[in-house]
């Protein structure tokens, strides 16, 4: 207290009795001792600090900063946030609502690709968990069929809980929307044992990104590149003067579609350009979007067949809508069962601006 502050209490209790005022002075420096010692309250320090990938000896990202509440996954099993799911794994955190028909499954399909690549090691060295912000709609049974629409399997967790704990959760992760409409395609990376987090895009190249989640390991980050290769799934190379469009058809549909071996999330698209209209392939790949709102009869009759995935509107070009058209063409006579383009399986694509094809296009 200043010298003045204190100059105008003494004046204002001039006249009563002297230990009344020694017994007033004592408290208010007693109460101002104890608010510097107590630094900011917790919810300022959480918001101004979140996780940027602090060195291990420093990181204050344990269960200090982490709450331990309990979510609920897919399957009905319940955890605790931080001594279940986080601490001393290597996690992979997203957050989604299965309500979302645009960013949402196309980030789904891209960590599906990514957990395809990183094979063994995910439910045993690396886990996901995708988190919903719907809580009060994406119960555990939905979140059950969003997992099994993208072949979730082992080591990948739909988790849900109350609006309280989940909003708890995604505040301390960084996850700020409002609404789904700002809601982002950020994916966590972390190492709940040496406190190092990062962020990353699903939209990012598939093998950049699978690095980036091996690099969480310090063992796997300082071992030799021959074994840092071992296990990794190859990349197919892509002859891009051989086949119009199938770099791009790596690039934007891989993730969702085949060519001739079955449906993934999406539909097989083997002989698509044989069975639809070209005018009316061009026109979809182009602007599926408006056709929806258009109400167009094959639209509505995939969307049924398909209504977790709906294709979105890639932002495509006429020319690179052909293109796609083009590549495909040449697989007009595939069948189901038999990939007549080497390196394109049911989960593939070395890059992606987007996660679905051409055509979500029912048999």
């Amino acid at each position: 207290m200043t010298d003045e502050a204190t100059s105008r209490t003494t004046r204002s209790l001039r006249g009563r009795p002297r230990p009344l005022l020694i017994s007033v002075l004592a408290c208010v420096l007693a109460l101002l001792a104890t608010l510097a010692a107590q630094g900011p309250p917790p919810h300022v320090e959480a918001a101004t600090q979140p996780p940027q990938s602090p060195s291990a000896s420093s990181s204050p990202w344990d269960g200090s900063y982490f709450p331990n509440v309990e979510l609920v996954s897919h399957d009905g099993r319940r955890f605790r946030f931080y001594d279940d799911l986080v601490k001393d794994k290597i996690v992979v955190i997203n957050f989604l609502y299965t309500s979302c028909t645009n960013i949402c499954p196309l980030t789904t399909a891209r960590l599906a690709a990514v957990k395809d690549r990183l094979g063994d090691a995910v439910g045993r060295d690396i886990f996901f968990y995708s988190i919903t912000l719907d809580p009060e709609m994406d119960g555990p049974e939905l979140l059950k069929t969003y997992a099994e629409t993208y072949h979730a399997g082992a080591g990948w967790l739909f988790l849900t809980g109350t609006p309280a704990d989940v909003g708890l959760v995604r505040y301390k992760l960084g996850e700020r929307s409002r609404e789904l409409a700002e809601h982002r395609n950020d994916v966590m990376l972390g190492n709940g044992r040496t406190g190092e987090w990062g962020r990353d895009s699903a939209f990012s190249d598939i093998e950049q990104l699978e690095h980036a989640i091996r690099s969480m390991d310090p063992a796997w980050r300082s071992a030799p590149r021959s074994v840092r290769t071992t296990g990794a799934k190859a990349t197919a190379p892509i002859d891009i003067t051989a086949a119009t469009g199938q770099g791009l058809f790596m690039k934007a549909c891989a993730a969702c579609h085949t060519i001739g071996s079955g449906d993934l999330v999406g539909p097989d698209l083997a002989g698509v350009t044989a069975r639809r209209d070209g005018a009316w392939l061009l026109r979809f790949v182009k602007e599926p979007d408006r056709m929806r709102a258009e109400k167009d009869p094959v639209v509505m009759e995939m969307d049924s067949r398909y209504p977790n995935v709906r294709m979105p509107n890639l932002g495509l070009s006429e020319q690179d809508a052909k293109d796609v058209l083009v590549y495909l063409a040449g697989h007009a006579t595939s069948s189901k069962g038999e990939d007549s383009t080497p390196g394109i399986g049911p989960v593939g694509g070395p890059d992606g601006r987007n996660a679905q094809s051409a055509s979500h296009d029912a048999d």
